[in-house]
């Protein structure tokens, strides 16, 4: 353990207000864990988190007065900042963000939905834009999110819409999240799936629909979920895709959806007319997005997971335990 501490402590240079600063499910633990386990100096810490170095010396004051450092790191939460270390230095994440696995697999969107929304709090900023997707799992976070304003601020909608307005379609989320931000938000105003390329093409020569696209492409951040290609995926489970397409999609190697298009385990699209006829912002201009957050968890959904941190370059990864511990596993049997 180190002893002392300056009794004058320096200012700590301040991120700028754009860039994500590190985040975890218990940022005290992880204070602790930084200092102590990864011997980071305090002034190192606060840029890190783009907190003052006082407030720094105070979480550790308080750790060792807690008892929450002894020798090791004391505390319930050790385990998830340690796999959220893990996370972050194996796919060069700002954050990942570990929640711990319920005990009822029904409540895995709820925690992660959580966590999302607590994400959302320490890093959505007045004047910034916020790009996202749809799912049940970014649909679950809602139901978290504190009313707020932020001024000049704004919310895109990346995926089209659906004709019955339920809590699956994908402009949901969009709308309702602008809604507690209190700010104006845009939608793809055109059907998810359409009949053919032509079509999707035309659609989007439509000036409010360029309009949409081009915000879209100049947003702040973008939080995206992923799912994976299986009957019990939100997409094909409501419809949103036939079942039929199922077995087709995974003949050309497909492993994952994001904003309802197919990639494989390499992060590209797969070769399967389906993709040319998705009314959603195109993956290569989300992946330039500067500061995008994927949320995903449970086992069905790991070698999405992986596909998806190949499609796009995430700042955040928001998952829970069990989740975190098969990304790590399968990631080094990929290695082999």
């Amino acid at each position: 353990m180190r002893e002392g501490i300056t009794a004058v402590p320096r200012k700590s240079k301040k991120k700028p207000a754009d860039e994500p600063t590190l985040s975890s499910a218990d940022i005290n633990v992880k204070m602790a864990w930084l200092y102590h386990v990864e011997g980071l100096t305090q002034e190192k810490i606060a840029s890190l988190l783009n907190v003052s170095r006082m407030k720094v010396m105070r979480a550790l004051a308080a750790s060792a007065e807690s008892h929450m450092v002894v020798t090791t790191i004391n505390a319930d939460t050790a385990e998830q900042v340690a796999l959220e270390r893990k996370l972050e230095k194996r796919w060069g994440l700002k954050s990942a963000i570990v929640v711990p696995a319920p005990e009822e697999e029904d409540n895995l969107e709820r925690a992660i939905g959580h966590a999302v929304a607590r994400y959302l709090e320490e890093q959505m900023k007045p004047g910034m834009t916020l790009a996202i997707g749809g799912g049940a799992t970014l649909h679950s976070s809602l139901s978290f999110m504190a009313q707020r304003e932020l001024t000049g601020s704004t919310v895109i909608g990346l995926v089209g819409s659906l004709p019955h307005s339920k809590w699956v379609n994908p402009s949901i989320v969009a709308t309702k999240v602008a809604e507690r931000f209190k700010v104006d938000s845009y939608q793809i105003s055109a059907p998810v799936v359409v009949d053919d390329p032509d079509l999707r093409e035309r659609l989007w020569e439509q000036p409010s629909l360029r309009d949409v696209r081009e915000r879209a492409a100049r947003a702040d951040m973008a939080l995206l979920t992923v799912g994976a290609i299986s009957p019990d995926a939100t997409i094909f489970r409501h419809g949103i895709v036939p079942k039929a397409l199922i077995e087709p999609l995974r003949d050309r190697g497909a492993v994952a959806n994001i904003l309802c298009y197919f990639v494989d385990a390499a992060g590209q699209m797969v070769d399967h007319e389906v993709n040319q006829r998705i009314m959603a912002i195109d993956l290569d201009v989300v992946a330039r997005i500067p500061h995008v957050i994927l949320a995903a968890g449970g086992e069905q959904k790991v070698s999405a997971i992986l596909a998806a941190l190949r499609t796009v370059s995430a700042a955040a990864l928001i998952t829970d335990a069990a989740t975190a511990r098969m990304l790590l596993e399968k990631a080094d049997e990929d290695r082999l």
